[in-house]
């Protein structure tokens, strides 16, 4: 998911490892450190920083995040007694 732009560097979240990768227009990878600071890491590193989490779990960086993953993971949520709450806010909701 892209979630935003600072400083240069373009910032996506992986939906399942919750991870962020942070990348230059040039594809450059970056480690965030104090506020809106980035240091240049080797891709490598940035890639095994988003891909820790996904082993733990036994997924990869090719397990699609879709409507059936979601569906999976709300089912083993509730399996281990963690209830779910979900918002949806619909356009016609918003007030401008």
């Amino acid at each position: 998911m892209f979630m935003g732009r600072v400083n240069g560097i373009n910032q996506y979240k992986h939906g399942i490892s919750r991870r962020y990768l942070l990348l230059d227009d040039e594809g450059r990878a970056y480690q965030a450190f104090g506020k809106n600071e980035f240091r240049e890491v080797p891709i490598a590193e940035a890639l095994a920083r988003v891909e820790a989490p996904l082993k733990e779990m036994g997924e990869t960086l090719e397990t699609p995040y879709d409507s059936a993953y979601v569906r999976r993971k709300e089912v083993a949520l509730r399996d281990a007694g963690i209830e779910l709450l979900r918002i949806r806010i619909m356009p016609e909701d918003v007030v401008g």
